[in-house]
């Protein structure tokens, strides 16, 4: 009998500890998500399939200009709407003649990418699936975006040059 009250109380003291783990300050204390950054997301239905068949996983990053329309050197300026990145061949992953299409959106102090469609040369005009984010290689290893100034010119952002990378991820952080 003795046993077995010391066998229930050890299993009550070993789920109250689990219960706490699980409803404990760590897990509560998340800091709360800052009004700039854009909202977290799903990616589109399928994009999982799709990268898998380009060769693409989790992690893989890949260095774009980030605005198709902006292929120069230098400082480039974005406002909140959708673009068209180019692939270079340097990356990990290899996309030859390859556009990746998604939408940027502008703080006054950073510049975010949400990226959700691929064009494949043999996909001609249409697109599939994908699910990317925009990250600044030089020195933004927090995923929040290229570091950007505000510009003269009401809502854009100006960034030092055009590059980014693009992350491959599983959804929009």
């Amino acid at each position: 009998m003795r046993t077995h009250r010391a066998r229930h109380g050890v299993l009550a003291l070993l789920g109250l500890f689990a219960l706490a783990c699980q409803h404990g300050p760590d897990a509560a204390a998340k800091a709360p998500r800052p009004a700039w950054m854009p909202p977290e997301g799903s990616c589109p239905r399928g994009a999982q399939l799709q990268m898998e068949r380009l060769g693409l996983k989790v992690g893989d990053r890949i260095p774009v200009i980030v605005d198709s329309i902006q292929d120069h050197p230098g400082p480039a300026r974005y406002n909140y709407s959708f673009v068209i990145a180019l692939p270079q061949a340097e990356g990990e992953a290899k996309l030859p003649g390859a556009r990746i299409g998604g939408r940027l959106y502008v703080t006054k102090h950073r510049v975010f990418g949400r990226y959700d469609r691929i064009f494949t040369p043999e996909s001609g005009a249409t697109s599939v699936p994908f699910c990317g984010v925009l990250l600044d290689s030089r020195w933004d290893k927090d995923g929040e975006g290229l570091i950007a100034y505000p510009s003269p010119m009401k809502g854009f952002s100006v960034v030092q040059d055009n590059t980014g990378v693009i992350q491959v991820v599983d959804r929009y952080p």
